[in-house]
């Protein structure tokens, strides 16, 4: 069975549209349509009902691409592996970082490339865990590193812890909170709140801490995956800063921001770990990129490492 037409069958399921999918595949459509013939007489049943506009799959054709799928990735795979074996080069790494470690990893990460592997060049994408989770699977980035709590672990992704960011409740400097003699959470609420998008786990321990019942809308002012505009907002207003340590880690050294302290309050802090595709073999240099990003986590402030199976403090 030739992998082309199982290529070829697949985008045009992917399509159900034979002049985009033929686009997409860089191919003619008559050309297209020939090769899902030919697959269709070498199976002996149709695989797509089709008409002069519309393309379905059958179900026959729904088994195969099932079937299909994972077999065209290994391939892949393996042209991959071969290639990297066959060259030896680290070259160019394209992965995907969070708002978290982008503001708190990605600078130490490039400085240290810089310095010690200079022939290493990155190609970064910053966003959320969502979008970053669909370049993934299209294959277009090699892994991401991100908070993790809420991505599903489904058996296409290989998740590996990398670190805990801790974050207490952060405000400018003259914030009409700090001059509260034993302040509560609660005084907080109507300042509201800046964030990241925020992670089911500490939407439910928000609203515990700050003694507000289940479901009940958290007063935050802006939700934003840019750290440093939620940081620019908090420093030009009263909204209380949800973020971590690590990631306003000038702010807090120069005294622009200062944590608000409070009695007895549950640890705050986000999952930082890296995700890749189950059975994708990375490159030498994405495997270097993670070695110097682990590296980096270790002078983080207000950080917990992973290591064997525990998270212990950064030294």
């Amino acid at each position: 069975m030739d992998l082309k037409r199982l290529r070829y069958a697949i985008g045009l399921a992917d399509e159900l549209n034979f002049a985009r999918a033929a686009e997409k595949l860089h191919l003619s459509q008559p050309a297209l349509s020939r090769s899902i013939q030919t697959l269709e007489e070498e199976l002996g049943m149709l695989l797509f009902d089709r008409d002069n506009r519309n393309v379905v799959v059958t179900t026959a054709g729904a088994l195969f691409l099932e079937r299909a799928r994972p077999l065209l990735f290994q391939m892949r795979n393996l042209e991959r592996d071969m290639a990297l074996l066959r060259n030896g080069e680290i070259g160019q790494v394209a992965f995907g970082a969070g708002p978290l470690p982008t503001a708190s990893m990605l600078g130490p990460l490039v400085r240290s490339l810089r310095a010690q592997r200079p022939q290493v060049s990155l190609a970064v994408t910053s966003n959320n865990w969502r979008y970053l989770l669909q370049h993934l699977r299209k294959e277009e980035i090699e892994f991401f590193v991100a908070d993790t709590r809420d991505i599903a672990r489904d058996p296409d992704l290989l998740v590996t812890p990398l670190c805990r960011q801790h974050g207490p409740f952060m405000c400018r400097k003259g914030h009409p909170l700090l001059a509260v003699e034993a302040a509560r959470p609660s005084d907080m609420i109507p300042y509201g709140f800046a964030s990241l998008l925020v992670p089911t786990a500490i939407k439910q321990l928000l609203r515990k801490i700050l003694g507000m019942a289940p479901e009940t809308p958290l007063p935050i002012v802006l939700e934003c995956d840019n750290v440093a505009a939620i940081k620019e907002l908090t420093l030009a207003d009263d909204v209380i800063l949800l973020a971590t340590e690590a990631a306003a880690t000038e702010e807090t050294r120069d005294g622009r921001l200062v944590p608000l302290h409070f009695k007895n309050l549950p640890p705050m802090y986000a999952e930082i770990g890296i995700v890749q595709l189950a059975g994708r073999t990375l490159s030498p240099g994405a495997r270097l990129v993670i070695e110097y990003l682990q590296a980096v986590t270790t002078a983080l402030p207000a950080t917990d490492i992973y290591r064997d199976g525990n998270y212990v403090a950064a030294q």
